[in-house]
C-alpha cells in the first residue's frame, strides 16, 4: 500500500514537473499575446477630463482601457464573488473549481460549469476558441503564463477591458457608458450587478431586447452578493426592485471636426483638450437651431477662445458634419477665406503704433485712386471729413486704404504673419487691396488676432491641446490696443445687444461669399463665419445683417454660463482731442483747416492816400472761438473773425489767439506822405 501511494505521489510530481516544463516551453516559443487588450478606442476629453468624443478601435469595437482604481469597489467585490472567489490566491487555474466542473460533467454528461477563473477567461478573451476540453486545457496553460508575467490587478484590468457586453461593446467602461451614460467609478448596486451578469451571455441578456432575462441574471448576482454579506438585505431588496432600463446611449461625439483630426494625429488613447464640454454642447445645439434662419445653403463655423490663457473653449467647424448639402464635413475653422473688412482694426492699430494717426484724427472720405487701384465704399457713398474712430466704426473703405498706404502693406502683413502664421497673399506680394479683404485667412488665425487685441496687443498662439507650449506674441502696444478696443465697444446702433462689454467688427468679402463677425469681451473672443464651403455667393447683404446677430446671441448664451468679464477702462478714452500734429491725416485738408489770417498777408504794405490813418481789413479763419486780439501787443476787443482796423504810419503787428491757445501773427507796414509839404502846397 505504501509503495502504491509512493508511486502515485512520484508520478503526480513527475507529471506536474512535465506539465510545467511544457508550459515553460509554450511560454518561451509561443508566448501569449496581450496586444488585443491594448487595441483600445481613443477618447478626446475636455479641460475637465470629461469625454467629448470617442472612436471605434481598429476592429470596430467600443473598447476602452479599464483602470481598476477608477472602478466602483462594489462592482469588483460582486465580480470576484460571482466569477472567481479565490482570484487573489490561485495560480491561474482554480483546482477546486476544476474538480467541481469535472464532477458536474461526469454526472450530467455535458459541460454545465466551466470552472474558469477570471485569469482563464482572460486567456479565452485573448485567444477565442470553441468550448471543448482541449480548449479548456489551453486556457489553463495560458492562465499560468499570465499569472507568471502579470500581477493580479493587471490581469483583472485586462478582463475589465475585454469583457464582452454584446455587439461591439467590450469592457466595463464601454458598457457603463452604453447602459448608464456614465463612468463606472460610481455605480448603484443594481448597476454593478448588471455589469457583472451580462458577460455570461451578452447576446441573450441585451437590455434593449431582453430586459426580463437581463433582470433575472442581475438578480442572481445580487443574491450571491447578499449571501456573501457584500450587500445588506435592505440594499438587496431595493436593487432587486429596480427596473432594468432598456434604453442604451450613444458614445459622445462633440466637436467632431476637431476630434477626428486629433485622433488621426495622436497616438495616445486619451487626448486632453482645452475645450469646455458645457460650452461646446450648448453652442452646438444652439447653432444647429440658428442654422434654420440662415440663407439657403449657408454653413456656419464658430471658434471661442479664453483671453486669459489663449485656449480654445469651443470649436464648431460646421453646424452639421453630416449635411452634404452644405459640405458639412469640411472644417471651416481652418479653411482659408477672404476676411472682407475684418482686418481694419489691425491696420488702424498699426498706424497708432507708428504715431501716424490718433482716434480723433480727421481724414477725408472721398473717392480716391491709388495708382491702378480704385477702391469704393461698400455703400458707394462718401462722407467727407470723418474721424479715424468714425471711419473704423462705420467700416469706411477709403480711410482704411489711405492709412494702410502710410503703414505699408508688406510691413502690415509681416506683422500679422509673425503673430499667427502665414497668411495667404495672392501672387505672394501684399498690396493695398489687403485692407478690404484681398488676402486669405482662416477663422482660427482671425480669432487668434482678435484675442491678442483683447489682451492689450500682447498674447500667445491659441491652443486646443492642454500640454501644448505657446509662443508669446507682441502685436501692438497696449495703448493702441486699448484705443481700438474702446472704439469697437462704442459702435452705435446696437439694437440687438445694448452693451459696451462687447467689442466687435464685421467683414463681408467681395461677391458676398464670406460673412464674418469677430467679437470679444474681457474674458472671451468669439469668431463667427457664415458662407458656403464651395465659395459660391450667398445673398446681397452684409455681415452686420447675417453674422452679427448670431454672434451677439452666442455671447448671451456664453454669458449665461460664464462671466464675460468687465473692462477696466471706459469707452470714452478714444475721444480726447488729437494733438495738433495729428489733427488732420490729409495734407490738403490740414492746410485748408489751418488757423490763419485770410488777410492781410504777412509783410503787407499799405500807402495812405492822405494825411490820415489807413483802414486795413482783417479776417481770420478756422481756429476755435472765442478769439483774443492783440494790436501791437495791446489787447483789443473784437467780435467775430472779421474787422477793420486803422493804423498810423509805421510797422504794426496783429496777433490773434484762439480758445485752444494757438496763436497767429501777421505784420504790416503803413507808409504816409510828408504831410507838412502837402499842407504848404495847399496853402
Amino acid at each position: 500500500m505504501k509503495s502504491f501511494i509512493y508511486n502515485l505521489i512520484k508520478y503526480f510530481i513527475l507529471t506536474l514537473i512535465a506539465f510545467f516544463i511544457f508550459v515553460l516551453f509554450i511560454d518561451i516559443f509561443y508566448p501569449i499575446n496581450i496586444s488585443k487588450s491594448k487595441d483600445c478606442s481613443k477618447v478626446v476629453t475636455d479641460r475637465n477630463n470629461k469625454w467629448l468624443y470617442s472612436a471605434l478601435n481598429s476592429t470596430d469595437k467600443w473598447r476602452f482601457r479599464a483602470d481598476i482604481k477608477k472602478i466602483d469597489p462594489l462592482y469588483i467585490k460582486m465580480l470576484l464573488n460571482f466569477e472567481d472567489k479565490r482570484f487573489y490566491s490561485h495560480f491561474g487555474a482554480d483546482p477546486l473549481a476544476l474538480i467541481r466542473a469535472a464532477w458536474q460533467f461526469i454526472k450530467n454528461g455535458k459541460i454545465s460549469s466551466g470552472g474558469s477563473t477570471i485569469t482563464m477567461q482572460v486567456a479565452k478573451l485573448l485567444e477565442p476558441k470553441e468550448r471543448t476540453i482541449a480548449s479548456k486545457i489551453v486556457e489553463i496553460i495560458r492562465s499560468i503564463e499570465l499569472e507568471y508575467h502579470y500581477s493580479k490587478d493587471e490581469i483583472l484590468q485586462i478582463y475589465l477591458t475585454l469583457a464582452p457586453y454584446g455587439g461591439n461593446i467590450e469592457g466595463i467602461e464601454a458598457a457603463s457608458w452604453h447602459l448608464f451614460k456614465k463612468h463606472p467609478y460610481s455605480l448603484s448596486p443594481s448597476e454593478a450587478a448588471l455589469l457583472v451578469a451580462l458577460p455570461k451571455n451578452p447576446q441573450m441578456y441585451r437590455v434593449n431586447k431582453y430586459p426580463k432575462r437581463a433582470k433575472k441574471a442581475r438578480d442572481r448576482v445580487l443574491k450571491r452578493a447578499l449571501k456573501a454579506n457584500i450587500i445588506s438585505k435592505f440594499i438587496y431588496n431595493r436593487a432587486k426592485n429596480t427596473p432594468i432600463n432598456s434604453k442604451v446611449y450613444k458614445f459622445p461625439r462633440l466637436a467632431p471636426h476637431l476630434s477626428q483630426k486629433l485622433i488621426q494625429k495622436n497616438k495616445s488613447e486619451i487626448i486632453k483638450t482645452t475645450i469646455d464640454k458645457t460650452l461646446q454642447q450648448q453652442l452646438e445645439y444652439w447653432i444647429k437651431l440658428k442654422a434654420k434662419d440662415l440663407p439657403l445653403g449657408a454653413n456656419a463655423a464658430l471658434l471661442l477662445v479664453d483671453n486669459r490663457d489663449f485656449s480654445v473653449r469651443a470649436y464648431i467647424g460646421s453646424y452639421d458634419i453630416f449635411n452634404k448639402n452644405i459640405s458639412g464635413y469640411i472644417d471651416m475653422v481652418k479653411v482659408i477665406r477672404s476676411p472682407g473688412s475684418a482686418l481694419k482694426p489691425f491696420i488702424y492699430a498699426a498706424a497708432l503704433d507708428k504715431h501716424i494717426i490718433h482716434p480723433q484724427t480727421i481724414i477725408l472720405d472721398s473717392e480716391t485712386i491709388f495708382g491702378n487701384y480704385h477702391p469704393h465704399n461698400y455703400s458707394k457713398k462718401y462722407h467727407g471729413e470723418v474721424t479715424i474712430a468714425k471711419a473704423l466704426q462705420n467700416s469706411l473703405n477709403i480711410p482704411a486704404v489711405k492709412v494702410l498706404y502710410k503703414v505699408g502693406a508688406e510691413e502690415f502683413i509681416d506683422r500679422l504673419n509673425q503673430a499667427v502664421g502665414k497668411i495667404y497673399i495672392p501672387k505672394g506680394k501684399a498690396t493695398l487691396p489687403v485692407a478690404l479683404g484681398g488676402l486669405g485667412i482662416s477663422l482660427w488665425q482671425m480669432t487668434n488676432l482678435y484675442a491678442i487685441l483683447a489682451n492689450g496687443g500682447k498674447g500667445k498662439e491659441i491652443k486646443v491641446l492642454q500640454n501644448k507650449k505657446q509662443k508669446s506674441i507682441r502685436l501692438f502696444n497696449k495703448k493702441s490696443a486699448k484705443l481700438i478696443t474702446a472704439i469697437l465697444r462704442d459702435i452705435p446702433n446696437r439694437s440687438f445687444y445694448n452693451s459696451s462689454k462687447i467689442a466687435y467688427k464685421t467683414g463681408t468679402s467681395y461677391g458676398y461669399r464670406d460673412f464674418w463677425a469677430m467679437g470679444y469681451s474681457k474674458n472671451f473672443t468669439l469668431g463667427i463665419w457664415i458662407g458656403k464651403a464651395n465659395n459660391q455667393p450667398l445673398i446681397k447683404t452684409s455681415a452686420r445683417e447675417i453674422a452679427v446677430p448670431v454672434m451677439f446671441e452666442a455671447f448671451s448664451l456664453i454669458g449665461s454660463i460664464y462671466p464675460l468679464g468687465d473692462w477696466t477702462y471706459g469707452v470714452n478714452i478714444y475721444k480726447n482731442s488729437a494733438p495738433k500734429v495729428l489733427k488732420y491725416f490729409d495734407k490738403s485738408l490740414a492746410e485748408g483747416k489751418k488757423f490763419k489770417f485770410l488777410y492781410p498777408k504777412n509783410q503787407s504794405k499799405y500807402q495812405s492816400a492822405g494825411c490820415h490813418k489807413v483802414s486795413v481789413k482783417v479776417a481770420i479763419e478756422n481756429g476755435d472761438a472765442p478769439y483774443f486780439w492783440y494790436i501791437d501787443s495791446k489787447p483789443k476787443k473784437i467780435e467775430g473773425k472779421k474787422t477793420v482796423l486803422k493804423f498810423n504810419e509805421g510797422a504794426h503787428t496783429i496777433t490773434v489767439l484762439d480758445n485752444k491757445g494757438e496763436s497767429i501773427t501777421t505784420n504790416i507796414w503803413v507808409n504816409m506822405p510828408d504831410c507838412q509839404e502837402i499842407n504848404k502846397s495847399n496853402s
